[in-house]
């Protein structure tokens, strides 16, 4: 890749059913990866900079010009398979009140689907998202935003990937422009979709360009499920089955993550985000929730640092590991129908998230069993699931002193929630029906 060149961590790609990597079809189904051109962590790169962005939130003062359809104009797009820029001319096909369409010379895009993507900006995406996240700040002086329809290079036919990307949001400097890609093959409803995904990114990258990798997902997952309904269901089954998967890391982690982890990382981050706004945000009911999550945006604090900043600042007492621990628990609780904080409102989990181990100490008072060893990183969380005579009377105690919490699902079990929070590392979980003398205070 071109040293000059930063392309936003967060890409957005639909990961069209490759060996390792979760799919999903349908409204709701979308499933997304990262870019496979992202060799540099941004954020862990020295000096990696966004060059426009300047101390205090200022920008560089250039103007984009008035266009109207039939006007051409050359864009700097990114080949996904070798990492290289080339040049595109597009020809403005529509002026909204709030965006240019331009679509690639030679690609064919029927008028009224350039009419309603226009319109779904307008009247949905743009409202939608400047509401919720904050407005758009950007590097040009133009009120629009550029949305360019093109064959993105990426997939079989193109190169040697095999991944087919359905849009990104590149924030380097080469355009000059506040512009989304987006391909011209896609379906309509992925477009619409992946619009409010990188459109998200666009408003988050103009307050906050150096957020992390977790944060910014996750508001993107949100964005899509505010302006289309989706559920990001692939993603959220992705995490359910790796529950271990944390939902801190950092963008290189991110960036070199592959197939169902890498979905489990985006299922996560929305989940994170959704928790957020409705139980702090605005989906709480609270007067001031509206702006919570634009508080979070436009806090140049990043990752969990910017999170306490923003739970102080809207007068909440919590910390982001007080919220991660209710978080954790929900995603277990809610398959069973758990109303915030114990579950979500807006979706159903369905499925409880895949068990690290299970014991059935049923008819064995007194009986006591260590499970195998096992390896959290930080911000992860396992679950284990103990049958009992009596759930409550289950007590239980690592040898690492992690955070655990017991709760008692549908079934009678008695789950044990273990995280090590800020700490990783590996630790062995001993459960009992009855007391348990364990030397650490890590035992319930």
């Amino acid at each position: 890749m071109n040293g000059t060149r930063h392309l936003v961590v967060a890409i957005a790609i639909l990961a069209l059913c490759t060996v390792g990597t979760v799919s999903g079809s349908g409204p709701g189904g979308q499933v997304w990866t990262d870019g496979t051109p992202l060799i540099h962590a941004i954020h862990e790169e020295p000096g990696g900079l966004f060059e426009y962005v300047t101390e205090g939130g200022g920008r560089k003062a250039y103007t984009a010009g008035n266009f109207t359809p039939g006007d051409v104009k050359s864009f700097v797009c990114t080949d996904f398979a070798t990492d290289e820029e080339y040049p595109v001319n597009a020809t403005c096909r529509a002026t909204g009140e709030h965006c240019y369409l331009f679509v690639e010379e030679n690609r064919m895009v029927g008028e009224s689907a350039i009419q309603r993507l226009v319109e779904t900006f307008d009247r949905v995406v743009h409202p939608t998202i400047t509401g919720t996240f904050g407005n758009e700040t950007g590097v040009d002086e133009d009120p629009r935003v550029f949305i360019l329809l093109l064959d993105i290079r990426d997939g079989p036919g193109d190169n040697a990937t095999d991944l087919s990307i359905v849009g990104y949001f590149d924030g380097s400097v080469e355009n000059n422009l506040d512009i989304i890609f987006l391909d011209a093959d896609a379906r309509e409803e992925e477009m619409s979709s992946t619009l409010a995904h990188e459109f998200q990114h666009l408003v988050h990258h103009s307050h906050d360009p150096h957020e992390r990798t977790w944060v910014d997902e996750g508001c993107s997952g949100y964005a899509e499920y505010l302006c289309s309904g989706s559920e990001n269901r692939a993603k959220v089954q992705a995490f359910n089955r790796h529950p271990g998967t944390p939902l801190v890391v950092t963008d290189g982690r991110w960036a070199r993550s592959e197939g169902a982890i890498n979905q489990a990382h985006y299922g996560a981050s929305f989940l994170w985000t959704l928790y957020l706004a409705e139980n702090f945000g605005d989906r709480s009911g609270s007067p001031d929730g509206g702006s919570f999550l634009a508080s979070l945006v436009a806090d140049n604090r990043t990752g969990i640092s910017g999170v306490n900043a923003t739970l102080e600042r809207h007068g909440h007492p919590e910390s982001f590991g007080d919220v991660f621990k209710r978080w954790v628990v929900a995603n277990y609780l809610d398959a069973e129908g758990s109303e915030p904080p114990l579950g979500y409102a807006g979706i159903n989990l369905t499925r409880y998230p895949q068990a690290t181990g299970r014991i059935d100490l049923t008819g064995e008072a007194g009986g006591v069993h260590s499970f195998p060893e096992a390896d959290l990183p930080s911000w992860s969380a396992a679950y284990y699931e103990v049958g009992a005579d009596d759930p409550g009377a289950v007590s239980y105690a690592n040898d690492r002193d992690f955070w655990m919490e017991r709760v008692v699902n549908r079934n009678g079990d008695a789950v044990i929630v273990v995280s090590p929070l800020g700490d990783r590392g590996r630790f062995v979980l001993t459960v009992a029906e009855g007391n348990l003398t364990a030397p650490d205070p890590a035992a319930g």
